[in-house]
């Protein structure tokens, strides 16, 4: 019986050694994991507070984008409502432009008529200073009465010169150039009333300064064209009043009765 007291107390010892060994280890096992666990613990809080931190900026980041989203919204549609001015204004200036191109076509055909016109008045003033003509050379050697300077450009179909306008009368100046010449001008049938030979009464002339004063002795009732100052006119230059029975030159003028104006 002491035998198998001593056996059972030697298991027994022998259970409690193992099982103490066992306890010990396992023990070991739940320190080790357990100080696994408390690290990737802390490696989670560390991991979760930088996702945490990296969440915050990405906030900040995405309000960041939001916002610059609705300055380029704002300034796009700010853009949009320029150009659109733009579009306006540059319609405005074309249809301006188009307007003003027609405007120079205008002024440019009107131009061109003018110069047409121009033309064709130049070339009727050269075709009427054609048709004066001077009967006789302009000369001392040729000189008559007025009567008979009349009489002698009826002969050629002519009459003595008419002036209408200050152009002519220069023309007549510049022909008739130191001579004094008779032109178609008389009071021969009303004494102050000067007509001239195709019955037009005149209205203006070029007379000389005082001209026409007449004569108590002799009727001065024809009209003579002074071109440079004489001595024998009072050195004044213009139309004066003569006896028709003096002898001068003269100039005779025909009428183009066919010629049409434009």
């Amino acid at each position: 019986a002491a035998v198998c007291l001593v056996l059972l107390c030697v298991i027994l010892l022998t259970a409690v050694i193992v099982l103490g060994i066992t306890l010990t280890q396992e023990r070991q096992q739940f320190i080790s994991k357990n100080e696994n666990l408390t690290n990737e613990r802390e490696q989670l809080i560390f991991k979760n507070t930088n996702l945490t931190n990296e969440r915050e900026q990405l906030i900040l980041k995405n309000t960041n984008l939001t916002n610059e989203r609705e300055q380029l919204i704002l300034k796009n549609k700010n853009l949009t409502k320029e150009r659109e001015q733009l579009i306006f204004k540059n319609t405005n200036l074309t249809n301006e432009r188009e307007q003003l191109i027609l405007k120079n076509t205008n002024l440019t055909n009107e131009r061109k008529q003018l110069i047409l016109k121009n033309t064709n008045l130049t070339n009727e003033r050269e075709q009427l200073r054609n048709q004066l003509q001077i009967c006789g050379n302009i000369s001392l050697v040729y000189m008559k009465n007025w009567t008979e300077s009349r009489r002698y450009c009826i002969e050629k179909g002519a009459d003595l010169i008419i002036i209408n306008n200050g152009q002519e009368q220069d023309f007549v100046q510049n022909m008739s150039a130191a001579a004094v010449v008779y032109i178609g001008l008389t009071d021969s049938d009303v004494e102050g009333s000067w007509k001239w030979v195709y019955g037009s009464t005149l209205t203006s002339g070029s007379w000389a300064s005082g001209q026409p004063n007449g004569d108590n002795k002799v009727d001065e009732d024809c009209a003579v064209t002074v071109a440079v100052p004489r001595p024998a006119f009072l050195n004044l230059v213009g139309w004066h009043d003569v006896a028709c029975n003096r002898a001068f030159q003269w100039i005779c003028e025909k009428r183009i009765s066919q010629f049409i104006l434009p």
